[in-house]
C-alpha cells in the first residue's frame, strides 16, 4: 500500500519577514517543500512555486521591485527557476522551481539587501518494488 500526503492544499510555508534597506517588508512563501524529480502519471508535485511579497511600511503592496531567485552553488546545474528574475506586481513576484537531481536544496530570493531562503526536498519516484524477493 502506498500512502501519499500532499501539501498542495495545506497552508503555504512562510519564512519570517525582514525589512529591506528601503523600508520594504519582504516575505517568502513556498507552495511545496517536497517535490519529485520523476513522477509521470502520478499526482506528485514536480515543481514548487515561490512567492515573494513586498509591502511598504503601511502594509501596502509595492510594485516594480526586482526579485532574483537562486540556489546554493552545488545546485546551479540541477535546478531551474521560471523566471529566474521578476518584478513585483501587486506586491508579489512568483517563480516555479524544478530540479533534476535529488536531495535537499536551499532556494533563495533576494530583494534589495534582503535574502530569504527555504529548504526544499527533491525526491525520486517511489519504486513499486521494494523489499526482498
Amino acid at each position: 500500500m502506498l500512502l501519499w500526503v500532499s501539501t498542495a492544499c495545506a497552508p503555504k510555508h512562510n519564512e519570517l519577514s525582514a525589512l529591506s534597506e528601503h523600508g520594504h517588508r519582504v516575505t517568502l512563501s513556498v507552495s511545496d517543500t517536497l517535490i519529485w524529480v520523476d513522477s509521470p502519471g502520478l499526482n506528485f508535485p514536480r515543481t514548487a512555486e515561490l512567492v515573494v511579497h513586498v509591502r511598504d511600511a503601511q502594509g501596502q503592496p509595492v510594485d516594480g521591485i526586482a526579485v532574483v531567485f537562486s540556489v546554493e552553488p552545488d545546485w546551479t546545474q540541477d535546478a531551474t527557476f521560471t523566471p529566474s528574475e521578476a518584478l513585483t506586481r501587486n506586491g508579489e513576484a512568483r517563480t516555479n522551481f524544478q530540479a533534476t537531481a535529488t536531495g535537499l536544496v536551499h532556494v533563495m530570493a533576494r530583494v534589495e539587501n534582503v535574502t530569504h531562503s527555504a529548504a526544499i526536498t527533491v525526491a525520486s519516484r517511489p519504486s513499486p518494488f521494494s523489499g526482498g524477493s
